[in-house]
């Protein structure tokens, strides 16, 4: 059940809901989804569109398996809290389902529950600061993509709220459903919960011109690809000491350190997506050896990749 408010993050309620109509037409049965809102009909986004259709809380069924909390501009999650007892609501309904979640300030509401007091909890990176002085018995986990935490889940700003709706699909039907719906609304990738909420590639593109920020998206997205100095050098239009130098002054590391990074990404991907080898990892990934991929995979997580598998 999604619920949201006047002011509420329009990406907030669509992403999750289509995660979930996915899953439910892959295994007819899992799931049947419902929108609510405080005063129910039409709710106002923060990006003036309306979305119709919504019941009142009150009038919801008596069992509620999954609840969660849409998040949106600051004036809505205060008036949703204070005006509309959406936190009341949810602290008396919340011992009676299974799970609560909420994406980005929805994390708020929770708050005002008492559903995150001493539990990890998440949100958007311009509020954990904001989250952990209106609720210091909560736990925040800065930047991070979401955190579970026993019966609840938190996630950060607008479109990890879909990661976060494909990771409850995960843990209800198994990582191939989920899978296959990140396929089809092509996901570049699919994060894990402990990875960060700004990519180092997305960091890095907004440190370089308009050519170097298309490589770099460019070299994330096809790690197998041959990404030496001279190679990158002639995609970039530009000579190797040139490029090199460029690189270097633009992206504040070396190409070579960038590649080496994004390929360890890639492998890291595999190893929690997949059952493949560590040999076909290090294949698919851009490593020369299983021996070159374990050492740099050890320098950047400190760990074996058959560890860092056991973890996962």
């Amino acid at each position: 059940m999604l619920v949201a408010f006047d002011g509420a993050e329009a990406i907030d309620v669509a992403g999750p809901a289509s995660v979930f109509s996915k899953a439910e037409h892959l295994r007819p049965g899992t799931y049947r989804l419902h929108t609510a809102s405080p005063t129910g009909g039409t709710v106002l986004t923060n990006a003036g569109l309306s979305l119709s259709g919504f019941c009142r809380l009150d009038e919801l069924p008596v069992r509620i398996d999954t609840i969660i909390v849409a998040g949106g501009e600051e004036t809505g999650v205060r008036a949703a809290i204070v005006d509309h007892e959406v936190s009341a609501w949810l602290s008396k309904v919340a011992p009676g389902v299974r799970r609560v979640a909420s994406v980005c300030s929805g994390a708020f509401a929770l708050a005002a529950a008492g559903l995150l007091d001493g539990r990890r909890a998440t949100t958007h990176w311009r509020a954990c600061d904001q989250l952990q002085t209106m609720r210091p018995q909560v736990c925040v986990e800065r930047g991070l993509v979401y955190v579970h935490d026993g019966p609840v889940w938190t996630s950060a700003g607008v479109t990890t709220g879909i990661e976060l709706a494909l990771a409850l699909v995960e843990d209800d039907v198994g990582r191939d459903v989920a899978m296959d719906i990140a396929r089809t609304l092509a996901l570049p990738l699919l994060r894990a919960g402990h990875q960060t909420q700004l990519s180092d590639t997305l960091l890095a593109q907004s440190a370089v011109r308009h050519r170097l920020r298309d490589l770099i998206a460019w070299i994330d997205l096809h790690p197998g690809e041959d990404l030496s100095v001279g190679a990158l050098a002639e995609r970039a239009h530009m000579s190797e000491r040139q490029f090199a130098r460029a690189f270097a002054a633009e992206a504040g590391t070396t190409p070579a350190r960038f590649v080496e990074q994004a390929r360890v990404k890639a492998a890291t991907r595999l190893l929690r997506q997949t059952h493949w080898t560590q040999d076909k990892i290090a294949s698919s990934s851009g490593f020369r050896s299983v021996d070159a991929f374990q050492r740099a995979f050890r320098r950047a997580h400190g760990v074996t990749p058959h560890t860092y598998r056991e973890r996962a």
